[in-house]
């Protein structure tokens, strides 16, 4: 299984945000090291749904071999992660909207 370690997640979402807050315009380079962490973050949040879809399934078939515990933390991982994910979107956008309200 795959392990969300928090900490780290925690150290990028605070570098990103002060970087978003110390530079107004960012470089190309910054901005494709923030879209390929995007694109991790997504699939790694993809693979823990279907990891858990997965266990769902062989639970319900009767795999003696999967637990309803192994069942149920991945389901919960499933949705932390989605949950992170989802408000790291929230703020993107509401970032965004700031920006774009801002008088010239």
């Amino acid at each position: 299984m795959t392990e969300i370690n928090t900490v780290s997640l925690l150290q990028q979402m605070q570098q990103l945000a002060a970087k978003a807050q110390g530079n107004v315009a960012e470089s190309s380079e910054s901005a494709g090291t923030f879209n390929v962490l995007m694109q991790k973050a997504l699939g790694s949040v993809n693979d823990l749904t279907q990891q858990s879809d997965m266990l769902k399934s062989r639970y319900e078939l009767g795999d003696d071999r999967v637990s309803i515990s192994e069942v149920m933390v991945a389901s919960q991982k499933a949705s932390v992660a989605f949950e992170g994910t989802m408000r790291v979107r929230n703020k993107l956008v509401q970032a965004y909207q700031d920006i774009m309200n801002m008088p010239l």
